[in-house]
């Protein structure tokens, strides 16, 4: 019996068996690719197959047929001669060949290229398709993978069984749009949390939640909504997420109404802290459901709004040294110094509450002075690609991932040797540095003051307090603290807060997230309901779709872009525009030609209906502004020294044109006719006038005196040249 090996060339020879027919035409079917060249199947049944070079004068030819058994299937014949030359271009790798083969890359290598592919299909089997075949091949193959997108709708119900039940205590709720019973429910939202991340938040982290939102890049979009701790080493530490259609007040009132049966009740003596954006209805939500909770807003985004109002790096840097003191009176400083620079910046930052956004004004039991959302924001790239994968991938995806996470930072903290976890250990090495540089003055064994610079602090080790506001805020002991302690010849770890222990940090982990079994292992679930749920409408983006988000205008690009994105104007030599937008008179070029004539830029755009680019693509143009008209006096009549009395004054205009010809778009071929500008006769214009020529006409003009005569000439002209329009129009006056 034949056995596939990847590894190896597949040779054909006579008597070899096969399983079935099927696995013959698949075996062919790699044969013929690898070798690189095309068959002819002159039968394709069950009972028989056989195939010939599709080369002419090829004498390769092979014939297989079952058994007595009618199921095993062996060569009868086969003549292996080959005379054809192979190509890299077979038909018979389809797409859906490429994508049974990217499989088991896809699975190792979960983000690889197109090219990467292309690579890998010339290197292996002498491939090499188009570039819509890999696009098509690989989206397929990642379906095999990772499942469909609306097919994983239905399978939710299921797999929120599974979850309470391998996971005892966990949540899992789903939100369902049915409008009435004669159609299959909607999927609107999801909310999960496990028991661990439950215990681990209430055991092992402080009050402090992030909330933030981010975009769902899938076909259907949506909003994955995410609560994130920190825990004993400040890392992030995931505690509940959802998914919703959108992120507003309703649906971040359904996320905390869940978030409070799940979590609660919480201790009154330690209220929680909420840091969010204050965007999309998240404040106004939590203050509903969590009237207690004292609330912080992201710096960074108060800094966004702040600076499309009052731009400039000035008050830019005040505002952060004000959000960022630790002390009144450096929050102070810096806020009369925004008022002296604006006294509007001033007002808009003193309606926002201190608390909100004053590191002075935090909370002092929570033992955190973050000031921005960003380790939230974080999480979005933590959690990956997950964003762009079917629900239940997304879902699945994010539990194994924290699954994973709790047990290698569970192995990590049993091995700690010092009393508090590694993050702060470098802090405190960082914090007794810096101490070196401060002066002490005791009064008591456990009251100091502390000279840094041209400042003192009072510092208390019993109370655990400065006068500078960090050793109560962070919990950690600060520079002018910590230069007690080493006075004295104690540890600065006793001295920090229990958050920062290695037992706390253990507790935060202890527990476990069980795994689920895999989709193809799951148990028959009849009683389950509902057996099909649509997927959210699809509300498709106008362009193409967008994959990062938008960069906040102080943020700087990620990498070097690929190409200068300033624009410079070609008309008038200005940056941040071009010449369709320019605002400016169009600038004169002079002609080498002729000195006197200046030529208009090429004029681009849309011709209309009826007769295409009359002339006004390539023809010149005169800058009546400057009176830049290019007139030549001819020698007859021409007089330097006009006479007093009635002259006549002979003009001879020399006008050179250049036309452009296009063809006809819409209506009619006629036969255009040109006027002469002096005479006004029309005449049917000669077949070779339709290349550039030049003009000459003479117009008198009586004029008393030294009197002044205003010539006004118009010239138009048009002629269609076997199904070409070639044309040209201009005018203008002159003054004598």
């Amino acid at each position: 019996m034949w056995v596939y090996n990847p590894r190896e060339d597949i040779e054909f020879e006579k008597g070899q068996l096969f399983t079935n027919v099927d696995s013959f035409r698949a075996v062919l079917k790699d044969y013929v690719i690898q070798k690189g060249f095309p068959i002819v199947r002159l039968k394709n049944e069950k009972t028989r197959v056989i195939a010939i070079c599709g080369i002419d004068g090829c004498k390769w030819r092979i014939h297989a047929s079952p058994v007595a058994d009618s199921v095993t299937f062996m060569i009868k014949s086969y003549q292996p001669e080959h005379t054809c030359v192979m190509d890299k271009s077979n038909v018979e790798a389809t797409s859906d060949w490429i994508a049974n083969k990217l499989v088991p890359l896809m699975r190792a290598h979960p983000n690889i290229s197109s090219q990467g592919i292309e690579a890998e299909m010339i290197t292996k089997y002498g491939l090499k398709p188009s570039y819509m075949q890999l696009f098509r091949a690989k989206k397929k193959a990642e379906e095999e993978i990772q499942g469909n997108f609306i097919d994983s709708y239905s399978k939710l119900p299921k797999y929120a069984v599974l979850l309470r039940q391998y996971n005892p205590q966990s949540i899992c709720k789903i939100h369902y749009d049915r409008p009435n019973l004669l159609v299959e429910p909607r999927f609107l939202r999801i909310f999960v949390s496990f028991r661990a991340q439950k215990t681990g938040f209430l055991e092992g982290c402080r009050p402090f939640i992030g909330f933030d939102g981010c975009h769902l890049k899938g076909p259907f979009g949506g909003v994955l909504l995410t609560a994130v701790a920190l825990d004993g080493n400040d890392s992030i530490f995931p505690i509940a997420f959802a998914v919703a259609e959108c992120e507003n007040k309703e649906t971040w009132s359904w996320f905390f109404h869940f978030f409070e049966e799940f979590f609660g009740p919480f201790n009154s003596h330690l209220p929680l802290t909420f840091m969010s954006d204050r965007q999309k209805g998240l404040n106004l939500a939590y203050e509903e459901i969590f009237p207690n909770a004292s609330g912080r807003y992201c710096c960074r985004h108060i800094c966004s709004n702040f600076k499309q109002q009052f731009p400039g790096m000035l008050l830019n840097s005040f505002f952060w040294k004000a959000a960022k003191s630790f002390d009144h009176k450096s929050h102070n400083e810096a806020m009369l110094t925004i008022k002296d620079i604006n006294i509007q910046a001033w007002k808009y930052l003193d309606k926002i509450p201190k608390k909100a956004w004053c590191r002075y004004a935090f909370l002092k039991e929570i033992k955190c002075d973050h000031v921005t959302n960003n380790f939230t924001e974080s999480l979005n790239s933590w959690v990956g690609d997950l964003r762009g994968k079917p629900i239940l991938t997304l879902v699945e995806g994010f539990r194994r991932k924290f699954m994973k996470k709790m047990h290698k930072r569970y192995q990590k903290g049993c091995t700690l040797t010092n009393r508090i976890t590694p993050k702060f250990a470098e802090k405190l090495k960082k914090i007794a540095q810096a101490s070196r540089h401060c002066t002490l003055t005791m009064a008591s064994d456990n009251t100091f003051e502390v000279g840094d610079m041209d400042i003192s602090f009072i510092v208390n080790l019993n109370q655990r307090t400065c006068d500078w506001g960090v050793f109560q805020l962070v919990g950690l002991p600060c520079k002018h603290a910590a230069l007690d302690i080493i006075y004295k010849r104690e540890k600065l770890e006793d001295y920090c807060d229990h958050w920062f222990s290695k037992d706390i940090y253990l507790k935060a982990y202890a527990s476990m997230i069980h795994p689920i079994p895999h989709e193809k292992m799951w148990p028959p679930m009849h009683e389950v309901t509902p057996k099909v749920v649509l997927p959210p409408p699809l509300r498709r983006a106008p362009g193409r779709p967008r994959v990062n988000r938008r960069k906040e205008p102080d943020e700087g690009p990620s990498s070097q872009p690929k190409r200068s994105s300033t624009l410079k104007c070609g008309n008038c030599g200005q940056f941040c525009h071009n010449m369709r937008t320019c605002q400016r008179a169009p600038v004169q070029r002079k002609n080498p030609a002729n000195t006197h004539a200046q030529q208009m830029p090429t004029r681009r755009g849309k011709p209309g209906r009826g007769i295409a680019n009359l002339g006004l693509q390539g023809s010149v143009l005169w800058d009546h502004a400057h009176g830049n008209v290019p007139v030549m006096h001819s020698s007859i009549g021409s007089n330097s020294n006009p006479s007093t009395g009635n002259a006549a004054i002979n003009v001879q205009v020399n006008v050179r044109t250049r036309t452009i010809a296009s063809k006809r778009k819409r209506g009619r071929p006629s036969n255009a006719t040109s006027t002469n500008a002096a005479t006004g006769s029309r005449r049917r214009v000669a077949p070779e006038l339709a290349q550039p020529t030049n003009h000459l006409s003479t117009a008198p003009v009586q004029a008393p005196g030294d009197a002044q005569a205003t010539t006004s000439v118009s010239m138009n002209a048009a002629a269609t040249l076997n199904s070409a329009n070639i044309g040209t129009s201009s005018s203008f006056s002159l003054h004598f």
